[in-house]
């Protein structure tokens, strides 16, 4: 589905304890810049919704402290430690167990588009634990939370970037 952010979401259900959630948008920015936003995790608090907040640096094998609001219409955070693995410039993800048992692969990649933007990728796989009972609620709370998310790195990125 394409709407007029130049952007795209899927969401699929391989079974009953297994989802995939893909998102992606076109950034008018190189990258480097669309990286240099993205791991400037500092900044999270000024324009980030659902992934509101990063605590640690973006390098790999560390150990960083990542603060969802899930629901934008409550204050309730959640906060869940991961260990990240890193492609530097290209992309960073966390493949880790989360609360109710749920196995979490959560990437976030840029690559060019050739023409000097950039594709912005967030993708997540769900599976296992509660996946089952949860997974079509997650997977629907999370493509939207991952598209508003996408949405507002691209102001950022623009605005910091574009005249």
């Amino acid at each position: 589905m394409s709407t007029s952010y130049n952007e795209n979401v899927k969401v699929e259900k391989l079974s009953a304890s297994h989802r995939t959630i893909y998102t992606d948008i076109i950034i008018d920015a190189t990258p480097e810049e669309v990286w240099s936003v993205l791991t400037d995790t500092a900044s999270y608090r000024d324009w980030a919704v659902f992934l509101v907040d990063i605590q640690g640096e973006i390098k790999d094998k560390t150990k960083i402290t990542v603060v969802f609001q899930i629901n934008p219409r409550k204050t309730k955070l959640t906060t869940i430690e991961h260990t990240i693995s890193v492609n530097e410039g290209k992309e960073f993800y966390w493949a880790e167990k989360g609360p109710g048992g749920i196995r979490d692969n959560h990437h976030f990649k840029v690559e060019s588009t050739g023409d000097g933007k950039t594709r912005f990728i967030q993708s997540d796989e769900i599976m296992k634990g509660i996946t089952w009972l949860a997974g079509g609620n997650l997977s629907k709370i999370y493509a939207e939370g991952y598209q508003a998310f996408n949405r507002n790195l691209k102001a950022e990125v623009e605005r910091r970037f574009t005249s």
